[in-house]
């Protein structure tokens, strides 16, 4: 739960994958409240194009929903706004790739909507009623849902062809991460974590000094400071396979020893530390058992790189304003 894996394929997370990462996000803070009131008007411009606080406010209505009628404090305010401004970012993305769409020429028919639609519920094994109920949930209308999911497949397609092309993971290259990594790659292979995620006023880079240095234990930190999980047990949030990290958390745990805290990471755009309580080493796998696994981390992670470029290149062609957030 805490240290997923970032998803193969970015359009199989599908109609509800913001909303979870932002409800995710939410248990950790503990934000409480956010104005829910909608006042229309341009919160930015991309290109000519307008997002308007009404759009704005329809991505963040899940946090809103789980949040109203309660008590922020300062903290949790300034985590909401940042919260808004990812969001309006994502949007800002999204017409950027609908626009580089637009200049392929890339389209989706009616058909290919409906099919994929039924793929979607079908892989979750929602009936109609069911899948009814959810977009109720999210306060969605079966409309705005088509929308979604064209708009998804178009971003599907083209980051299929200007990106996915450009990524492409050797042999090589596996058998010395599968070298590099062998103890990982390991039968039920696993590590016991304690994890503190810091409010944004503080810096981890600094606190992990101050652990290190003997002026405080990790769990007295965790205690003190966490706004995460576990916090009054020390930060411990359990053994998680190997198998299952997030390729930033192993890359940042790799070599550590028990007792020993990694670099600071991001998680939600907050910065976490990650302490190893305990190693179980489990039983050594051959290579080919562990081949696609490997393939998929490296795969994952040179995308990234490359998807972060194209954006940036998008960005930097482009005419962006932010207007009153």
């Amino acid at each position: 739960m805490f240290a997923p894996r970032s998803p193969k394929n970015r359009f199989e997370s599908g109609l509800f994958a913001f909303a979870s990462a932002i409800l995710l996000l939410m248990a950790f803070v503990g934000v409480a409240q956010a104005e829910d009131t909608v006042v229309d008007g341009i919160v930015a411009t991309v290109n000519g194009k307008i997002i308007t606080r009404y759009d704005l406010e329809g991505q963040m209505r899940p946090v809103y929903e789980q949040i109203r009628g309660r008590v922020l404090s300062p903290e949790e305010q300034r985590q909401v706004q940042s919260l808004r401004r990812q969001s309006l970012d994502r949007m800002i993305d999204d017409l950027l790739i609908q626009d580089d769409a637009e200049r392929y020429k890339l389209k989706i028919t009616d058909a290919e909507v409906v099919e994929q639609t039924k793929q979607f519920r079908e892989k979750r094994k929602l009936s109609e009623e069911d899948f009814k109920k959810q977009l109720d949930k999210q306060h969605m209308s079966l409309e705005e849902f088509y929308k979604n999911m064209r708009r998804d497949l178009i971003k599907h397609r083209l980051i299929g062809g200007v990106v996915t092309s450009k990524v492409v993971v050797t042999d090589t290259e596996v058998e010395q991460e599968y070298n590099a990594r062998k103890s990982e790659f390991s039968q039920d292979s696993s590590v016991q974590l304690a994890l503190i995620l810091l409010p944004a006023s503080m810096n981890a880079q600094n606190l992990k000094a101050d652990i290190e240095a003997g002026k405080m234990t990790f769990a007295e930190a965790a205690e003190k400071y966490s706004t995460g999980p576990g916090a009054k047990q020390g930060g411990d949030i359990g053994f998680i396979a190997w198998k299952d990290m997030a390729p930033e958390w192993s890359e940042a745990l790799r070599g550590l020893k028990p007792g020993q805290i990694a670099a600071p990471v991001r998680i939600q755009d907050f910065d976490g530390l990650l302490q190893v309580v305990k190693v179980n080493e489990g039983e050594e796998l051959p290579l080919d058992a562990v081949r696609e696994q490997i393939y998929n981390s490296l795969h994952e992670g040179k995308f990234e790189k490359v998807f972060k470029e194209y954006m940036e290149r998008l960005r930097g062609k482009a005419v962006i304003e932010y207007r009153n957030l």
